[in-house]
This record gives C-alpha cells, sequence and structure tokens, in this order.
C-alpha cells in the first residue's frame, strides 16, 4: 500500500529573538513510499517515487530516473534539481523519480570482495542488479507511464555499482550518472570486467555515461580513485570509440559527491538525446 511521503518546511522568522514570531509549518508533499517483496534479494524492499505534477492530468509517458541510496532526503534534492532543470531552465522533460531505498548498502552495491568488504561477506551486486531488472522494473512500470528512456543514478559506492550496471547490463539503461564514481581497491576486477564487457560491442549502441569526481575528495587524498577512472575512460574511447555517449566531469575545488553532479549529469544525458527533450 503506497503512503504519501511529505517533506516539512520549517520557516523560523525572526529565530534569533525567541517569543517574537512564531514558526509557521509548510507541508510539501513529494512523492509516495511502496514496497514489494523480493524474491531475488528475499526480503522486502522500499522504493519512493515522484511524479511529474502534470502526471495525473496528462496521457504523457516520461522518462524514468532510478536514484541509488534512495531516502527522503535524496528525493527532495533530486526533485529540486529536475524541477530547477524542467521549469526554470526548461532544459530536459519532466521524469519519474524512483528513489530505492537501502537495506544492506554494502551488499548490493560491491561487485567483488575488496579489503572494504572482505570475504565472508558478500558481494551482491549481480543480485541487486536483477532485483532492479526483473523485479522492480517491471513493479514500476506497469504501474506508470514511462516512455523508453531509463537513467541510473549513484553516488559514492552506489556510483561504483552505476559503472558495474553499465557494464554487465548496457543495454538496461539508456544513461548512467555515476557521482564520485570510482574502483576503490577493486580497480584490477573493473579493468578485466570492461575489457571483457567492451568486446561485445554490439551491446552498446548510443547510451550515456557520465562520471564525476571531486579533485578535493577526502577520500581520495592522493588522486588514486581520479587516476583510476581516467584510465577506465581512456580504455572506453579506445574500445568503445563513439558508440556511447561519455563524459568525465572533474570539480576543482569540489569534495566527495560533488553537487552539481546531478545538475549536469541530467543536462548531458539529454542534451546527448534530444529526440527524448
Amino acid at each position: 500500500m503506497n503512503a504519501t511521503l511529505s517533506v516539512y518546511l520549517i520557516i523560523m522568522l525572526g529565530w534569533l529573538l525567541p517569543g517574537t514570531i512564531s514558526g509557521q509549518a509548510i507541508q510539501v508533499n513529494i512523492g509516495v513510499r511502496d514496497s514489494l517483496k523480493s524474491e531475488i534479494l528475499q526480503e522486502n524492499r522500499n522504493v519512493l517515487i515522484h511524479l511529474p505534477r502534470d502526471y495525473d492530468s496528462s496521457t504523457k509517458s516520461y522518462p524514468i530516473l532510478y536514484q541509488l541510496d534512495g531516502d527522503e532526503v535524496l528525493l527532495f534534492e533530486t526533485v529540486a534539481v529536475v524541477n530547477r532543470l524542467v521549469q526554470w531552465e526548461e532544459r530536459i522533460p519532466e521524469v519519474i523519480v524512483v528513489a530505492i531505498e537501502n537495506t544492506n548498502r554494502s551488499r548490493d552495491m560491491w561487485p567483488t570482495n575488496t579489503k572494504y568488504n572482505p570475504k565472508p561477506n558478500i558481494a551482491g551486486s549481480e543480485a541487486f542488479l536483477a532485483f532492479i531488472e526483473k523485479e522492480l522494473m517491471p513493479y514500476i512500470e506497469n504501474k506508470y507511464r514511462i516512455n523508453e528512456e531509463r537513467i541510473l543514478c549513484g553516488q559514492s559506492l552506489s556510483a561504483l555499482f552505476t559503472i558495474y550496471a553499465f557494464l554487465a547490463k548496457p543495454q538496461l539503461f539508456d544513461s548512467y550518472i555515476a557521482s564520485s564514481g570510482a574502483f576503490p581497491d577493486c580497480e584490477e576486477y573493473i579493468k578485466e570486467f570492461s575489457h571483457k564487457s567492451f568486446q561485445q560491442m554490439d551491446l552498446f549502441n548510443g547510451q550515456s555515461l557520465f562520471i564525476t569526481n571531486g579533485l578535493k575528495d577526502e577520500l581520495d587524498p592522493d588522486g588514486r580513485m581520479n587516476r583510476g577512472v581516467i584510465n577506465f575512460s581512456n580504455t572506453l574511447k579506445e574500445q568503445l570509440g563513439n558508440s556511447v555517449k561519455y563524459q568525465y566531469q572533474t570539480y576543482e575545488n569540489l569534495g566527495h559527491v560533488p553537487f552539481y553532479s546531478l545538475y549536469d549529469g541530467l543536462k548531458f544525458v539529454f542534451e546527448s538525446n534530444p529526440v527524448n527533450k
């Protein structure tokens, strides 16, 4: 059963002068929370869903953005970015946003065991991607009016999963946005997986991949993760050429998960695919 999801904005006028003006609560409905039973993962999974404001009054179908690491705060931030690009700048079409809440983030996002996720922990990216493809997508896309444009977005560890999904199932999404995308302690795994994946050239046909990093990332003080993405970028360009629309964006003065990432990523996605605007 869906539950209405609201954000309460508290405006405290004159809060520095207690007692002079009382606060006023403003309720803003940004979506609903829904859940489904996953047979693949053997657990219930919650999602937060935001629909375009004209959804109920139109018959249009919409692009869909699947946002990893979903919670109320991230959904609100995502909707704010989307609304700016749609309403203020008219750079992208309205989109449906589905934010996938975490249960066991480390299990779902790691594609291989590392020192950060050592055995006997299970690297469960393959199962999590299967859940998205075989259970979540059919559930959502049978319930809402979806067009053919699918976008996957992740940040930090879920950005690693986003790049993994691009390599494992390149045709599952049309576009991939990875904020602070990197391969901590799994560079060799990604290198080998990329080489194997890129041999299947017929699977790469016009997808968009947008990766970002902040060059003042406190988690990458020696720049090793940034260099890893540069190496990945070179391999992609050498082996795929123009089969994929690709951009690696670095922000000189920003740190982990640069806050421009989704804004710039969505612009890149829809400017790369103008037919979907």
